[in-house]
């Protein structure tokens, strides 16, 4: 039963201001009376509706994808957070590096993920090949989430309310799925490095974290499948051409601007690289 104080307004109100002024934030879990996940999810769809009438939603984020933190989170599956115009960088035509500005972060960090374009929207229950016979593009790409709770001590449903703590998405080169199959199969043997590499000098690459599809529960296509059911449940039901990044295959890691970083899959899917300006 939800608490009658509870009021989404006001929280996504101080949510947006803090944002606004790069502040803090004290987690709403354990101070805000009744504050769970279908609330956190109210408020999240508040401070999302306000963000889109500047900049359009271009898709969303998939998190805690990882079964394994799961107990220790408190959860019985993944969350997902909202992505806009403005957060979302491409790769561009001529193979240019795409960039995530760092500018009103807190304590960001970066995380690998097999990013995805919707060529449709899969029905309940499909995972898989049955998913990528939706997808139009699929591609690596590095999330920078960026958490307002000092020292990201926070429980998942404070990520949230914040929408899933995400701050900028840059996607690397996409490939077209002609073969499902083939696709849902490279996806389960799918095995990634990420890179940290100095200004001007790629020869002198440091690998930093490493990481495999089945991290992503056991396929970043059934990450898909879920975030559709979620988001339904939600009342935010997922659309055709949406940009969808399925949950970190690696590590998150601290981050700063002027950093370069570069992920490769062996092959299975194109390089990708991001600057943080």
């Amino acid at each position: 039963m939800p608490d009658p104080s509870f009021d989404p307004t006001a929280i996504a109100e101080e949510i947006i201001a803090a944002r606004a002024a790069g502040g803090r934030l004290a987690p709403f879990m354990g101070r805000v009376p009744g504050f769970g996940l279908d609330e956190a999810y109210q408020v999240a769809g508040i401070v999302a509706c306000r963000r889109a009438s500047r900049s359009p939603v271009t898709g969303r984020k998939v998190g805690f994808t990882n079964p394994a933190l799961w107990e220790d989170a408190g959860l019985a599956h993944p969350v997902w957070g909202t992505m806009f115009e403005e957060t979302v960088s491409r790769a561009g035509d001529g193979g240019g590096i795409p960039a995530v500005s760092m500018a009103g972060s807190v304590e960001p960090k970066i995380e690998c993920e097999v990013v995805v374009v919707l060529r449709s929207v899969p029905q309940r229950g499909e995972r898989g090949a049955a998913v990528a016979r939706h997808v139009a593009e699929i591609g690596l790409g590095f999330e920078v989430v960026d958490s307002p709770y000092p020292g990201w001590n926070m429980h998942p449903t404070d990520a949230v309310a914040v929408g899933g703590l995400h701050h900028g998405l840059a996607v690397g080169p996409m490939v077209p799925v002609t073969d499902p199959e083939a696709t849902a199969a490279a996806m389960d043997a799918l095995t990634v490095v990420m890179s940290r590499v100095p200004a001007g000098d790629a020869a002198a690459a440091e690998p930093v974290a490493e990481g495999a599809g089945r991290m992503v529960l056991g396929n970043p296509l059934n990450a898909v499948g879920v975030l559709v059911e979620m988001a339904a449940d939600q009342g935010s039901p997922v659309s055709s051409g949406e940009v969808v990044t399925t949950g970190s295959l690696t590590p998150p890691l601290p981050v700063a601007a002027g950093e370069l970083y570069r992920a490769e899959a062996g092959g299975t899917l194109p390089p990708a690289a991001v600057v943080l300006t």
